[in-house]
């Protein structure tokens, strides 16, 4: 016989506090991809901005609240706010930087400038 023993009012040890997101970084001849993990988030609730060559993502994750006196509680999906900046090569095009978001992923595109892409010469 299995059974689960329930503990009284407990709460997980984690307190607020910083997280990141996992992300991936992929280069074409075109530019770059970054993808970050961050599931539960709608698109406004996330931030992302360049300033000085630098790309900054951030959010926060409010955890839910649950007023049930007596009932078990564990927490184990992060909470908190969360910051992730990538410095970028001066051959990239800031003016072309695009995001979407769908089902928990936030891809940006970031654009290299023309005279940065990979060109074939023409021997005469």
């Amino acid at each position: 016989m299995t059974y689960v023993r329930l503990i009284p009012r407990t709460e997980s040890r984690r307190t607020e506090k910083t997280w990141n997101p996992a992300a991936d970084i992929v280069e074409s001849n075109d530019g770059f991809t970054i993808t970050l993990d961050v599931p539960g988030f709608t698109k406004d609730e996330l931030k992302v901005k360049v300033h000085e060559n630098v790309l900054y993502v951030s959010g926060e994750r409010k955890r839910e609240v649950v007023n049930d006196s007596g009932h078990f509680r564990y927490f184990e999906r992060p909470y908190g706010s969360f910051s992730r900046s990538f410095r970028l090569p001066e051959y990239i095009d800031g003016e072309s930087i695009k995001g979407t978001y769908e089902n928990g992923v936030l891809s940006v595109e970031l654009k290299k400038k023309e005279e940065a892409k990979p060109h074939t010469i023409t021997i005469k």
